[in-house]
């Protein structure tokens, strides 16, 4: 019944079925086919969201929709133009740093793909950037959202693998900001061969004032990790007074944010909120089957007993989750790779908060990969174009992301270094 019920998924997901629909139905017929009492999923259903740490997310995703609607992003646009528009390729470059910025601000990688690539990506079109390179860039880039802090999807890794979500903020910055550097390097690169223009570069008084204007928003991430992880406020707390800061700014600083925006912001909080838990909530009662039935430990015993070397043990492991990342989005991965593969890494040695960011990082590379990649779509119809028309320029995207999630695998100080500095 396990491989009916993963088989129903896949086909509940091939004929379009939305994947916390495709979940909840796959694992209700498992249920009912071995006469499993239907109260079962009630609680499961219910219970997976009775903790403290996941009101955090709605109040992070009431921040990144104030500040979307409050107009934050044109802000750090600018701030990201003047600083880097003058590199070779200067618009793509300044794609990949506006990103990088959004990340902190939004948590969110669709989020920030339709913030950032509504503005950008008619300006490329304008420039003679080809619309797939434009969709392959802001896609990749904009993946970083979920690991730089701070992100509701670490709150749920955090949770899941009962780690601090402070220190999983922490572990998060130094992998995202270093792939967010690699995408820019290789987007110099491909603007250097490809001869796309460069822009007239910024005076210092320009640089000044677009930081003046954007500071306001910059120091909000920082703020809000440092007041949890020292012991401030709990991560429920910072988000709620994070929430409370966008509107301050938002709407008496920069008079950016009216009635009308508000109502906006609110109505996207809880169509996003809502999706979210949705998904939390049949991705609980999928992964209680599978724990139930015992397969995270049938496929560890599979998994050990090849006798591979650890290296090459994390190798397969990295590579099983970019398979998953394809398919699947991060939030119901997380719920199926967790149970599974946690008891290997510990067996080999692994560090948990380690492991959970190059979990994250392997599967954010998936959110701009065919056929599921939630950044990608955003992108492609923002564009107007084809998934498979992005595809040659969205393979040396997907190289570069992948030696970058190797890099943190195999040295652990990049992701560890910053929670072992700071939470002392």
């Amino acid at each position: 019944m396990i491989w009916v019920m993963i088989i129903s998924l896949l086909v509940l997901m091939i004929i379009g079925v939305p994947i916390a629909f495709a979940m909840g139905a796959a694992s209700l017929l498992y249920i009912l086919v071995e006469g499993i009492s239907l109260e079962i999923v009630t609680q499961r259903f219910f219970t997976s969201t009775q903790s403290f740490a996941f009101l955090a997310i709605p109040f992070f995703i009431l921040m990144g929709c104030i500040m979307e609607h409050g107009g934050v992003a044109k802000r750090i646009i600018n701030l990201a133009n003047s600083l880097v528009r003058s590199l070779p390729g200067g618009l793509a470059s300044v794609s990949v740093v506006t990103n990088m910025g959004m990340a902190g601000v939004s948590g969110s990688a669709a989020a920030d793909a339709a913030a950032v690539g509504g503005v950008l990506m008619p300006e490329m079109k304008k420039k003679g950037y080809p619309a797939s390179f434009s969709v392959a860039l802001n896609a990749s880039a904009s993946v970083v959202g979920v690991i730089i802090p701070p992100s509701s999807v670490i709150i749920i890794i955090a949770w899941l693998s009962n780690l601090s979500v402070g220190e999983m903020f922490l572990a998060g910055a130094i992998p995202g900001i270093l792939l967010s550097l690699a995408y820019l390097a290789l987007t110099i690169v491909i603007s250097i061969k490809r001869n796309y223009p460069r822009e007239e570069k910024a005076s210092w008084r320009e640089i000044g004032k677009n930081l003046v204007n954007a500071s306001l928003t910059i120091i909000l991430p920082i703020f809000l990790v440092l007041s949890i992880v020292l012991g401030i406020a709990t991560a429920t707390e910072a988000a709620a007074l994070a929430a409370v800061y966008a509107f301050v700014i938002s709407f008496f600083i920069y008079r950016s944010l009216h009635l009308r925006q508000i109502f906006r912001a609110l109505r996207d909080t809880v169509y996003t909120t809502t999706v979210v838990m949705f998904i939390v909530c049949s991705s609980m009662i999928f992964s209680w089957i599978l724990i139930n039935e015992g397969v995270p430990k049938l496929i560890s015993d599979i998994l050990l007993g090849f006798g591979l070397p650890n290296w090459a043990l994390l190798l397969v492991i990295i590579f099983i989750m970019t398979l998953g990342g394809m398919f699947l989005d991060t939030v119901p991965n997380l719920f199926i790779f967790v149970p599974i593969l946690y008891p290997i890494t510990a067996e080999m040695g692994i560090d948990p908060m380690h492991f959970s960011i190059i979990m994250l990082c392997t599967l954010s590379i998936g959110l701009f990969t065919p056929p599921v990649g939630t950044s990608l779509f955003v992108s492609c119809r923002i564009a107007n174009i084809r998934m498979e028309d992005t595809i040659k320029d969205l393979i040396p995207y997907f190289l570069v992301g992948t030696v970058m999630v190797i890099v943190v695998a195999f040295i652990p100080q990049l992701t560890l270094w910053l929670p072992n500095v700071l939470s002392k």
